[in-house]
């Protein structure tokens, strides 16, 4: 009589789960290695560094889904079936950039195509972009983007794991800012790129720009706040040890080393001397509190005390010490902005003449050289709006230029839902809801999320708290990932994520 080991099945299903989780988990590490790696060549501001993380996202993509695809079955469905809407509107981004690169500016009604009065023997472009080429590379950009967003979601599926890799990028983040805070003050202003043209004696690390990299450790610093507030209110529910309160426990100095990492986090970010930085990151990190508190349903008595303690904290512990730029260019604030101004005003006469097709994606600096006009007539070459918002619409119009803001302001009702219905990871929900509002208000008056280092940063946090739980196809899926890098088939051992 012939034996058949039942066993045999299940032990090659459970097999290939550990393996899938491994590659979940490793593909994650490597998103989070992407990030903090970006961020050392000037912020990856440069088309030659990310077209080099384009080409690596689309190899890493192709490879993950081949190997997941192996290990879990033919059917298995990828996680971003549940965004297919999301997907699809953000997708019109990267085509319509195309739209415009292509030459059929002469099928488009005049109208679409205005441009201010210029010398006869100027030749007119025959594309909708005045640069085809820059709105080529930026498709391919987006499309970068786009992917590095997927692989998010496509990992992001148990709250361990999302965990995890929250904390290993705040102390990513905090390491570029301890390299910027030796630079400064060990180094004598040292600079990773060369010498310092600009910006002396303002941390700048691997940035080129000061408001920049404090958008980048303000991501940072709000992980940091979320970590430690979460610690915090799971401290305040354990069970006193043997019946007795223990102070200096391993929870609560874990809690000491993250408040430590912000403090140094929000030392780093005041010696930018961004004014904006400073006020989104502190906007951000409020966000993130009060998302907190709430979602712990604390005393408003309670919320009140502990934000003026913080705030004189910062007044009286910090700004004293290492704020003295900041303080000094916010008093000159006022003197200093008629130039951001005039910017402001000429980029809106800009999105007047064009206000549904655009000057082209990337596009904005030689658009703008055709409306430059007083007070804006020096040497000095204007290539951003310092107004995310002015850019995109400035770019692709007010209808493919607003996507961005609706996707956001969509991934904020999700996040928001998630938190209502205690899905995910506390901690990473409420950061994500605290990035998005230092990352919406430092738009208004600069260029920060136009960096592909603080956009991949940005995606990977608003990413991760998106995420959904793994997709189970029933009988059809091989075996599907749990808590703690464990296994189990469908539909039994510790339910799925």
């Amino acid at each position: 009589m012939i034996r058949v080991d039942a066993a045999a099945p299940l032990k090659k299903r459970t097999r290939g789960a550990r393996r899938y989780t491994r590659l979940n988990a490793v593909t994650g590490w490597l998103l989070v290695l992407l990030v903090l790696v970006s961020a050392i060549p000037v912020a990856s501001n440069r088309p030659a560094w990310w077209l080099i993380w384009t080409l690596l996202l689309g190899i890493g993509a192709c490879a993950y889904i081949l190997r997941a695809q192996t290990l879990m079955g033919g059917k298995r469905r990828l996680q971003i079936t549940e965004f297919k809407m999301f997907f699809g509107l953000a997708l019109l981004v990267p085509v319509y950039a195309i739209v415009q690169f292509m030459p059929w500016a002469a099928y488009f009604p005049a109208a679409f195509q205005a441009l201010p009065a210029l010398p006869p023997d100027v030749i007119r472009p025959d594309s909708l972009s005045v640069m085809p080429g820059a709105s080529l590379l930026g498709a391919i950009r987006a499309v970068g983007f786009l992917v590095f967003l997927i692989l998010v979601i496509e990992v992001g599926t148990m709250p361990e794991r999302i965990h995890r890799l929250g904390l290993w990028l705040m102390l990513g983040i905090l390491l570029h800012g301890l390299f910027g805070l030796v630079s400064l003050r060990l180094l004598d202003d040292y600079s990773f790129w060369g010498t310092k043209d600009v910006y002396q004696g303002m941390l700048t690390g691997t940035f080129v720009n000061r408001n920049s990299i404090a958008t980048f450790l303000g991501f940072g610093l709000v992980l940091g706040v979320a970590y430690a507030m979460t610690r915090a209110h799971q401290a305040t529910l354990a069970e006193p040890d043997r019946g007795y309160k223990t102070f200096l426990t391993a929870k609560r100095l874990e809690i000491l080393g993250l408040w430590l990492v912000i403090v140094l986090l929000a030392v780093c970010i005041l010696l930018t001397q961004s004014r904006m930085g400073l006020v989104a990151t502190g906007l951000g990190a409020f966000v993130t509190f009060i998302v907190l508190r709430v979602t712990f349903k604390t005393s408003a008595k309670r919320i009140l005390l502990e934000a003026g303690a913080a705030i004189l904290f910062l007044l009286l512990g910090l700004l004293p010490y290492v704020g003295a730029g900041v303080i000094e260019r916010a008093i000159f604030t006022l003197a200093q902005s008629s130039d951001r101004l005039s910017v402001y005003l000429q980029s809106w006469g800009m999105i007047q003449d064009r206000p549904l097709t655009g000057f082209g994606y990337d596009a904005f600096a030689p658009a703008f050289e055709l409306y430059r006009a007083d007070p804006l007539v020096a040497d000095r070459y204007v290539d951003l709006a310092h107004n995310t918002y002015l850019t995109l619409w400035a770019e692709q119009g007010f209808i493919i230029g607003s996507i961005p803001m609706i996707l956001i302001g969509w991934a904020v009702i999700m996040i928001i839902g998630r938190l209502r219905s205690n899905e995910g990871d506390v901690a990473m929900n409420a950061a994500a809801l605290g990035v998005i509002a230092l990352g919406a208000s430092h738009s208004l008056f600069d260029f920060s999320l136009e960096m592909p280092a603080n956009v991949y940063c940005f995606l990977l946090i608003i990413g991760l708290a998106i995420a959904r739980p793994r997709i189970s196809n029933g009988a059809t899926d091989k075996a599907v990932e749990i808590p703690g890098g464990d296994t189990a088939l469908p539909g039994r051992g510790r339910g799925a994520a």
